[in-house]
Order: structure tokens, then C-alpha cells, then sequence
């Protein structure tokens, strides 16, 4: 392949251009710009055509719609405003509005995809949605929602597989229901930085946040109802709800552990072992006992009544990344920076035993039944492994950035990442 390079003359026609389509006959190369103007030039003169303004937020996407008409080209344009706006090149080269063409979607178009039989366009959004248009007339149906930013968090109800929680680094809470995946409600902190944590309480949603707060959403209506200014200093980097759900555990970026009252949000307790930041929190099932995993290597068992630590375990190198206790109360599975999925006993200091990762993995969830933990992260892949004797099951593609949550479903159905 020949590749050349053509230097356009566009005298004081100065701009940014962000994206480029050829007209049908392929004379004309359609450029979008930061100003939100459409330019035509002519390929065979190197020369500046024509140029029309189309939107008032930037163009962001841009493309040519399939046509029986061979002396023009249709154009689909995709504004930085939110605007989507078909006009037509007659010859080519000469801009033209198309009469009912302009509709507004939510959050700039980032993205246009033209359906395998030509008569729909996907459309995709920079507020996570994505719309189905049909050419013809530019009807939209919502077909996708999602975050802006990666995941950070994904949980379920202890009781109820019919919905999950996630978070993510733009500030948002989501609930979806897992009948359809369509979003239940949403809520959002614009100045709170981003939750790292969550766990669901009653019909509530409590997250932890990097400014150091708890916050707590209405799991019907996305509504913030409440917060706890100044859990910990740096950041909440775990929290978990007991099973009763009268009391939380929050973790800390300097490692420390607290016991708060949901009702009446004062503190309880503190306790203060660890050395570096918690990355994972369990509560036993008598409300009693809790497990604390950090980057310090240490996986530590308190006794919540007494205020003490009762057993430690200790990782040989690297810092743990994600553990989940086994419904048997006594055997745990780690994740952590030394790259193994470690199996331990409570009543041992070192892992019963350890099988090597191919890369660093930061979420571990495992069944309600106790047979199968699912591991994910900066490898992209999701691993599904048996837990009687370790045994790697399947391996799941799909994402293009590291794996920070994954949770098993109560009823054991599904895995959420």
C-alpha cells in the first residue's frame, strides 16, 4: 500500500478538526471541527469547497448515510451540545439543511454506527447512553445505559438476586434490574470525589468515598438521605454492613478500622492495627467477629465485642488486594500483589495452599454455596475456579480495562463485574 500525504488550501479558513468522512464518489473529504462547522474540500484541487455551521458544542462524530441519490451525500453530524444533525452535500460539495433534520439526545455524541442492513444508526453518548435512530426519520429509542467511568464498586442485596448496586469514578450510583439490565434509579455526588465502596442496607445504598465520607442513597429513588463527614483521613477505602444491619465497618487509607451505628451514625469503636490501607472487609454471621484484609500483607480476625484481635494471617509478599470468607466461618480466599489465589484456615497463620495468577487480580468473590470463586483484574480476564482443589474452570473476555469488583448473585445465577 502507497500511502501519500495532500496539504489542503483553505486560506483564512482556520480550524481543529476532530473527525473526517469521504463523500460517495470519494472526490470530497468532509471534515468536523471544534467550532462546529462542517468543511467540504475537494481532493482532486486540494481546495476548500464549502463550509456550514451545524451545532454550537464542537463536533464529535461524523458520518455519511447511505443514499440512492448518486450526484449527493447525506451527512450525519454528532454535536458536542448534544444535537444530531442530518444535512445533505447536492453535487457533493454544496451544505444544505434537511427539513425535520435535528433531534437532541443527552450528553455530547461521541460515536455513530450505521446497522448492517443501512436503515438504523447507533448512537452512543458521553453520559453512557446509547440510542437506536432510524434513518429515515431520525426516530430514537434508548437502548443502553451505563457509567461514564470505570467501576469501582458492584454489590447485591443479601437476599434478593433480582437487582445489584454499582459506583463509579464519575460520582454516580446505579441500581439495575437484572430482569432487562435497565436502571432502577441513580444518584450522584458532584463534589464528594469517588466511591470505592458500597454495600446494600435495608433498601439503602452505603458508599465510602476518597473526601473521607459515608454516604447513603436511596435504593428506590437514587436520593442522597444522609452522611458521615470524616470517617477517615485520606479516604474510605472498604465498608461493609452487618448482617443485622445495625452497624457498619468502615476501612481507612492509613489502615485504620471503625465501627459505626447506621442509626445513629456516631462511632462505636476503633481499632487500629494495620499499617497501610484496607482493601477488603467481612463480618461474620453472629455479628460478633470481622475479618480485615490491607496492603500491610495481613489479613486480620477481630473480635468486634471485646475490641481486640484474635487471630492473624500474614502473606509472604505483596499486599492483599481482596478476600471472601467461606460460609463455613473458618477458611478464606485471597487475592493480593504477589500474583496467587491463597487458600487459608483461621486456626493456621500461612495458606493451606496458593496457586500462581498470570497477572495481579484485585476482586475475589465467592458462591453462596462455597464451590466456586470468581477472580478478575488487571489481566482484563475474569477466572472462574472451583474451590475444592483449585481447579481453574473458564476463563471470561470482554473488557478493556483492569477488573476492580466482581460479586456472585445470592442465588449463585450470576457474577457481576
Amino acid at each position: 500500500m502507497n500511502l501519500s500525504t495532500l496539504q489542503f488550501t483553505a486560506h483564512s479558513h482556520i480550524r481543529d478538526y476532530t473527525c473526517l468522512a469521504f463523500s460517495h464518489d470519494r472526490n470530497h473529504l468532509f471534515a468536523g471541527s471544534t467550532t462546529g462547522d462542517v468543511s467540504c474540500f475537494q481532493i482532486k484541487s486540494k481546495s476548500l469547497a464549502s463550509s456550514k455551521l451545524c451545532t454550537q458544542g464542537g463536533i464529535e462524530s461524523l458520518m455519511i448515510l447511505p443514499s440512492n441519490d448518486k450526484e449527493s451525500s447525506s451527512l450525519l453530524i454528532g454535536g458536542g451540545d448534544g444535537t444530531l444533525t442530518r444535512i445533505v452535500a447536492r453535487n457533493h460539495s454544496e451544505l444544505h439543511d434537511v427539513m425535520n433534520g435535528r433531534i437532541t439526545l443527552k450528553g455530547k455524541v461521541t460515536s455513530l454506527c450505521i446497522s448492517s442492513d443501512l436503515s438504523e444508526t447507533i448512537v452512543g453518548s458521553a453520559e453512557g447512553l446509547m440510542y437506536r435512530m432510524r434513518n429515515s426519520d431520525m426516530k430514537t429509542v434508548k437502548i443502553s445505559e451505563s457509567h461514564r467511568g470505570a467501576i469501582t464498586a458492584v454489590t447485591f442485596p443479601r437476599d434478593s438476586s433480582d437487582r445489584f448496586a454499582t459506583c463509579s469514578v464519575d460520582g454516580s450510583m446505579v441500581v439495575w434490574d437484572l430482569t432487562d439490565y435497565h436502571i432502577l434509579c441513580s444518584g450522584k455526588c458532584r463534589d464528594g470525589g469517588i466511591p470505592t465502596c458500597i454495600s446494600y442496607a435495608f433498601d439503602c445504598i452505603i458508599s465510602g468515598w476518597t473526601d473521607g465520607k459515608v454516604r447513603c442513597f436511596d435504593g428506590e429513588t437514587g436520593e442522597m438521605l444522609w452522611d458521615i463527614s470524616d470517617v477517615h483521613k485520606g479516604g474510605v477505602t472498604a465498608l461493609q454492613v452487618s448482617y443485622n444491619q445495625r452497624f457498619m465497618i468502615t476501612g481507612g487509607e492509613n489502615g485504620d478500622i471503625r465501627v459505626w451505628d447506621i442509626k445513629s451514625r456516631e462511632m462505636v469503636s476503633h481499632l487500629k492495627e494495620h499499617t497501610s490501607a484496607i482493601t477488603s472487609i467481612s463480618i461474620f454471621e453472629d455479628d460478633a467477629h470481622a475479618l480485615t484484609g490491607s496492603k500491610d500483607r495481613n489479613i486480620l480476625c477481630w473480635d468486634l465485642r471485646h475490641e481486640k484481635r484474635v487471630a492473624s494471617l500474614r502473606q509472604r509478599m505483596g499486599g492483599i488486594n481482596s478476600f471472601a470468607l467461606l460460609p463455613d466461618q473458618l477458611q478464606v480466599v485471597s487475592v493480593g500483589q504477589e500474583r496467587k489465589l491463597s487458600f487459608w484456615d483461621l486456626r493456621e497463620p500461612d495458606p493451606i495452599q496458593s496457586i500462581a495468577l498470570e497477572g495481579e487480580a484485585l476482586a475475589l468473590s465467592i458462591s453462596s454455596s462455597g464451590n466456586f470463586i470468581v477472580t478478575g483484574g488487571k489481566s482484563q480476564v475474569l477466572q472462574l475456579w472451583l474451590f475444592e482443589g483449585g481447579n481453574r474452570l473458564a476463563d471470561g473476555m470482554g473488557h478493556s480495562g483492569s477488573i476492580n469488583s466482581v460479586a456472585f448473585s445470592p442465588d449463585d445465577k450470576q457474577v457481576k463485574v
